[in-house]
């Protein structure tokens, strides 16, 4: 670098800045451990590294801009010429943290000035959001960013005698160390920081397990249920929200309340608004041929739908698997005023489907949708689905064998009685819900009877399946989550058409299907229970009330990082653990702002699936959380997001008329 006294020669920077060195580790593992990228350990990974960078206005034009070294995402080269004093060079970039460990830094270190230049140039790294400096101790949890600022700025008030004759050569470089830190460190955010200062008795802790990150169930530390009904409202890209709690990982979940008034109110006196309105769903004839969508666009103007990413199809026994899911016109046009959701397999010209259109929706919610328009399968109550096992009634044909259990092979099922017994029996009873519908105990499907006496009901195994297989296959197997839900394919949409554009503020954390079982070894579709009353129910995890945020299984983990539970777009429904400790809901005279909107609308969690029908829970139009509405029945569509950590509100109170306004 070259500095003349007097004269205006160009002082050339050559900057190779903000290197990466990533340690990681728990306690047995020390920060002399270096890992540059991603990896993983023990289930959990590891992946800091630099996103989105932007050279800010003002800023001298650089010989080489910054850029993200394209072998090494954890660090960013360029070179400027600083001609003068007061001339500076300035971006900013993300601090991403994709992994599910958190980050901790151990050092922030500058390197390569020497000690006459010190005198010449500034340098500051800042957060973007409230310039503070980037600091030992600063935490980067894992499923978040934070955006940093770096300037390099030839000082203005330099003495002439400071000058220099001499020129050097200068070769720069900053460097954070991150380790993992040994212990939970409590993340705060400033909205979270405004209700403390408060001392808002409303904003509770909550203390207990909890899932907010794909594969890690862990003991609470961070998450705050913010039950102020007067303090919880959030303007978000111009539309209203109401702070639900915050996660583990310091982002805040939030659900849709609608769009804001004239005045920019969240108040619950604004009107219906145009939206999605879909109705309960039905049998449609689909033999046709017809366009097919993966997705759609719609106009609220002219009330149409039109059809994403099409193909033309005819609904029959070899095709209706690559059609599930999916939309349809019943044209070949692919627009439309009416649109169809194909849901379900219900003969070979035949479809379950909900149908919508454009017209007034409740304030507080997107529009209604069917939960799934098939309610005849428990695996109607997911989010996702793959396999189906729809019920059919009637009982079995006089005289027809019973067993306990089936055999398998080259395409026939084979009746085998109850252990200790010789013969298969007669009798649906506690032993025997299998039968061939004959007297031979031989066919090529068999039924599983799951309900007796007045409710004759029962599912149809074919290939190899036995219950327990058809079990998994509906609930817990790897490939559960092959197809959209009615209400998931609605949610993809709107999202894409009106909130995509932020995706890089909300974070992707978990929102939970849970469809584990509380009674499997006691109701009705074990093979050694009784099939009578209320133990032929599976009941879910939600079946009960309860506050445990935990998720068990990973693929009722729905999150975008999560290929067995993949979500699109980070964005789904309210569970029930969010709402029975959002509404103090044992309580008989609770309404809550959040949840009382005059329309009754869907949660998340599966309640259970008993005789010919899935049961998903639900908030009544008083705000009550009810038990469970049946999945093919049209309720309102509130969807929930979670903003990142670290990001800040520009102005407001929380109230309905002062909102928090996210910029």
């Amino acid at each position: 670098m070259k500095f003349k006294r007097k004269d205006s020669q160009t002082v050339k920077l050559l900057l190779l800045l903000l290197v990466l060195v990533i340690g990681i580790g728990y306690a047995y593992l020390t920060s002399n451990l270096s890992i540059t990228g991603a990896t993983a350990v023990a289930g959990n990974t590891w992946d800091i590294h630099f996103e989105n960078v932007q050279v800010s206005p003002g800023s001298v034009e650089a010989t080489t801009p910054a850029t993200i070294n394209p072998s090494d995402n954890t660090r960013i080269d360029y070179a400027v010429l600083l001609s003068r004093p007061g001339k500076y060079y300035e971006f900013t970039v993300d601090m991403v943290n994709s992994g599910s460990l958190p980050g901790k830094v151990s050092l922030v270190d500058f390197s390569g000035i020497s000690p006459e230049m010190e005198d010449v140039v500034d340098y500051s790294v800042v957060y973007t959001n409230n310039n503070s400096p980037v600091a030992i101790n600063d935490i980067l949890n894992g499923g978040s960013s934070k955006n940093i600022k770096v300037r390099l700025l030839f000082k203005e008030d330099i003495e002439e005698e400071d000058l220099l004759d001499v020129a050097e050569d200068l070769s720069l470089s900053f460097e954070i160390v991150f380790v993992q830190s040994e212990e939970d460190e409590e993340i705060t955010n400033a909205i979270i920081q405004q209700l403390k200062t408060e001392n808002s008795s409303c904003f509770t802790k909550y203390e207990g397990q909890v899932t907010d990150q794909v594969g890690e169930t862990v003991t609470a530390t961070n998450v705050y249920f913010n039950k102020c009904a007067d303090k919880r409202n959030i303007k978000f890209n111009n539309m209203c929200w109401q702070m639900i709690r915050t996660t583990e990982t310091g982002g805040i979940k939030m659900i849709y309340n609608g769009e804001p008034d004239n005045d920019g109110k969240c108040d619950s006196s604004r009107g219906d608004h145009k939206g999605i309105v879909g109705g309960s769903g039905e049998n449609m004839d689909i033999s046709s041929e017809y366009l097919y969508g993966s997705s759609f666009t719609y106009d609220t103007t002219n009330n149409t739908f039109t059809l994403v990413d099409t193909e033309t199809a005819t609904w029959s026994d070899s095709t209706y698997q690559n059609l599930l899911g999916k939309f349809t016109c019943k044209n070949i046009e692919g627009t439309c005023t009416t649109l169809y959701n194909v849901n379900g397999y219900e003969s070979s010209t035949t479809a379950y489907t909900a149908s919508y259109t454009i017209g007034d929706a409740n304030y507080a919610q997107i529009g209604t949708s069917s939960f799934n328009a098939n309610n005849g399968s428990p695996a109607m109550v997911g989010y996702m689905f793959n396999k189906v096992y729809n019920y059919k009634d009637g009982a079995p044909a006089s005289g027809s064998l019973m067993g306990n259990d089936v055999s398998y092979s080259n395409g026939t099922y084979t009746l085998l009685p109850a252990d200790g017994e010789s013969v298969l029996g007669t009798t649906k009873d506690a032993t025997h819900h299998y039968t061939c519908n004959n007297t031979t105990g031989i066919c090529s499907k068999v039924r599983y009877y799951y309900s007796s006496g007045t409710y004759d009901f029962y599912i149809e195994l074919d290939g190899e399946a036995n219950i327990d297989e058809a079990i998994n296959n509906m609930l817990y197997n790897n490939n559960v989550n092959r197809y959209n839900s009615s209400i998931k394919g609605i949610i993809d949409a709107w999202y894409a058409q009106n909130l995509s554009s932020k995706t890089n503020m909300l974070e992707d954390t978990v929102y939970c299907n849970a469809r584990n079982m509380i009674n499997q070894a006691t109701n009705g579709w074990n093979k050694d229970e009784s099939i009578t009353g209320t133990t032929s129910y599976l009941k879910f995890k939600n079946y009960t009330l309860n506050n445990d945020l935990s998720c068990i299984n990973e693929t009722d983990q729905f999150a975008v990082s999560n290929n067995k539970a993949k979500l699109k777009y980070p964005v789904s429904l309210a569970t029930h653990e969010e709402l029975y400790t959002l509404t103090n809901n044992n309580s008989t005279t609770y309404y809550d702002v959040l949840t009382k909107t005059n329309t009754w609308w869907w949660g998340l969690s599966p309640h259970f699936f008993g005789y010919y029908y899935a049961r998903v829970r639900y908030v009544r139009s008083d705000g009550f959380e009810d038990n469970a509405n049946t999945a093919y029945n049209a309720g309102g569509v509130r969807l929930v997001v979670s903003l990142k950590n670290g990001i800040t509100f520009s102005r407001g109170t929380g109230l309905e008329t002062d909102p928090w306004v996210i910029e």
